[in-house]
């Protein structure tokens, strides 16, 4: 018999380190032991898996490989393909230990999207809001070309606030300079081009004209590029906001557990899309740009 052990609500497997501590205060690798404290010799009946955080009988998390499981539907089989996609690529991130215990997390159909049309303004406007901040002086351009392109009316209230007033505080210039990570993902969501970089770095030089050179030019009619604008895979927009989402858990998580990060996560890239996934999403039901926030 050749035994496995990994959590039977979200199949973690151990990886040697001591995610456990006794009420004694002992902390160790409990499957060295058979969740038997070195200590103090507690003999602890359930186990909490470190990477969904749920609890189970101890005994559960061994299992017999040699005897095959019950085959999975088609649905259950594409969850769990997604699953694993999902939690390799958080693990290619130094993110070890966090795993998808529902499945049907992972189910984007009941989904309610963003238009295209309605992405594409939002692109526009956030790489308008973005140029604006090292532009003070242009915004009434700005505000001028978005009232003719029609696009006034999808300005948050809060963009309305920048573009109008006369001195900007630096924590709102600060905030808004990052919009142009959110301007470039949404080019990602509608395909305009095919890999988004990478989540350790902010944007580059290249990468900001390769956008560029997919959008209208500030000033330039907008017509033709909102009407025929179509997302990529949905199912790679919905991974994109749950891989953000569960940096963003793990993030938060650190501020309480006192851990080092372990990641080369850029944490303002990852929390721009993590946000802006959540609007195009609708996540909650938001669908206004002011209200969308990282809730996980």
């Amino acid at each position: 018999m050749t035994t496995v052990i990994e959590c039977p609500t979200c199949n973690w497997q151990p990886d040697g380190e001591p995610h456990w501590t006794c009420t004694c205060g002992y902390s160790w690798n409990t499957f060295e032991t058979r969740a038997k404290c070195p200590k103090c010799n507690t003999q602890w009946e359930t186990t909490s898996c470190p990477g969904c955080g749920k609890s189970s009988p101890h005994n559960d998390w061994y299992f017999d490989s040699s005897i095959p499981k019950e085959p999975d539907t088609p649905e259950i089989a594409e969850l769990k393909k997604r699953k694993k996609k999902l939690e390799e690529r958080l693990i290619s991130l130094g993110i070890k230990n966090y795993r998808v215990s529902h499945l049907p997390y992972l189910d984007y159909s009941k989904e309610e999207f963003q238009r295209p049309y309605d992405v594409g303004c939002r692109l526009i406007i956030l790489n308008a809001i973005s140029y604006s901040v090292h532009n003070l002086d242009d915004r009434p351009k700005i505000i001028e070309w978005l009232k003719k392109e029609k696009l006034w009316e999808q300005v948050s209230n809060n963009e309305i606030n920048f573009l109008n007033q006369s001195k900007p505080n630096e924590d709102v210039l600060l905030d808004l300079s990052w919009k142009i990570e959110s301007s470039i993902l949404l080019g990602w969501v509608l395909n305009l081009f095919d890999n988004l970089h990478d989540i350790t770095q902010e944007c580059s030089d290249e990468v900001m004209d390769a956008f560029e050179s997919k959008i209208p030019e500030l000033g330039a009619e907008t017509k033709d590029f909102l009407r025929d604008l179509k997302f990529r895979p949905l199912d790679q927009i919905y991974e994109e906001n749950l891989l953000n989402e569960l940096a963003t858990t793990y993030f938060r998580d650190l501020m309480f557990s006192g851990k080092s990060d372990e990641t080369q996560i850029d944490r303002v890239v990852s929390f721009e899309r993590h946000q802006t996934l959540n609007w195009v999403r609708k996540f909650q039901g938001i669908n206004e740009w002011d209200d969308t926030d990282t809730s996980t």
